[in-house]
């Protein structure tokens, strides 16, 4: 009876051991994905699309830009480096955010967690950055083209480039080297996100999304006004040439007095106007010239 005691006991001690080791395990693995396999595989389906997708548009015009000798102009640089920075968001931060949302913890470790997290504020800040810097590009191109033009140079747009690199480092970076990121375990499960620390919130809010937007809003608000005026003055010019055709010929009809000083008279030189302006008032006095010598031909040979 004694050995049958034994035996039962050293059996309970052995059950016991194990719940206590299965729980162990349990609790180190983490509870389940909060999604069922249909929903993982649905996810992680359409992630990885869109992750495709983000790669080979991106690598597409970085291709374009540099073997297609048009598109190789210091305009598109900006171009160049958003694809660059969308490209690195595709590789270096979607992939692991979505086995992290599928998994529902982060399994990859404190130092995968800084540099992921630290690339996702690099990446996530130049690519809105490069947004602001190309509509002030187009700001001036279309403001001042002539100036601009020549100021336009490859240094000066690699200067630019420089410059929005720099500010998303200035903005991910500090959580890495002083503040330190968030390594946080829920019930056992880790995670990882991103410095929680207040000034550091709303200094890289301000920096990477509230600033830029204002500066995008703004800018794209004087280019449609710009470009309103441009159309306007464009309908004016056209509807002044046609009315200088229509009046001669009714000047050349009637035989009433020179062509040329009805010209003057009826549309005199106007100054101080925008260079767009200028052109567009030389190109109307070149084509009231062709046709007054058109006409005169005619005459001369009636």
């Amino acid at each position: 009876m004694d050995g049958v005691n034994v035996t039962a006991a050293v059996y309970e001690h052995s059950n016991e051991t194990a719940v206590v080791r299965n729980a162990t395990t349990a609790a180190a693995a983490g509870p389940p994905s909060t999604y069922t396999a249909l929903e993982a595989f649905t996810i992680g389906s359409v992630l990885f699309l869109v992750i495709v997708v983000t790669i080979v548009g991106n690598v597409l015009v970085c291709i374009a830009v540099c073997l297609v000798r048009k598109l190789r102009r210091p305009c598109n640089y900006l171009l160049v480096s958003l694809a660059v920075s969308d490209l690195c968001v595709a590789l270096l931060v979607m992939p692991m955010a979505l086995l992290y949302l599928v998994l529902g913890k982060w399994p990859f470790g404190t130092f995968m967690c800084d540099l992921w997290v630290s690339f996702d504020v690099l990446s996530c800040t130049a690519s809105i950055l490069n947004l602001c810097m190309i509509s002030v590009d187009r700001y001036y191109a279309i403001t001042k083209p002539l100036e601009y033009g020549v100021k336009r140079t490859p240094r000066r747009m690699l200067v630019c480039v420089s410059l929005v690199w720099l500010g998303a480092a200035c903005i991910s970076l500090p959580p890495v080297l002083i503040l330190g990121n968030e390594h946080s375990t829920v019930d056992g499960v880790p995670h990882c996100t991103v410095c929680q620390n207040f000034g550091y919130q709303i200094y890289a809010t301000l920096g990477s999304f509230y600033i830029p937007l204002t500066v995008m809003i703004t800018v794209y608000y004087k280019i449609f006004r710009a470009a309103r005026k441009i159309v306007l003055e464009e309908r004016r010019a056209q509807s002044h040439l046609e009315n200088s055709h229509c009046y001669l010929e009714i000047s050349v009809k009637n035989g009433v007095g020179p062509v040329e000083s009805k010209i003057a008279a009826a549309a005199p030189p106007e100054r101080g106007q925008h260079d767009h302006r200028a052109s567009s008032s030389a190109s109307t006095v070149t084509t009231v010239s062709i046709y007054i010598q058109n006409l005169t031909n005619l005459t001369k040979l009636l």
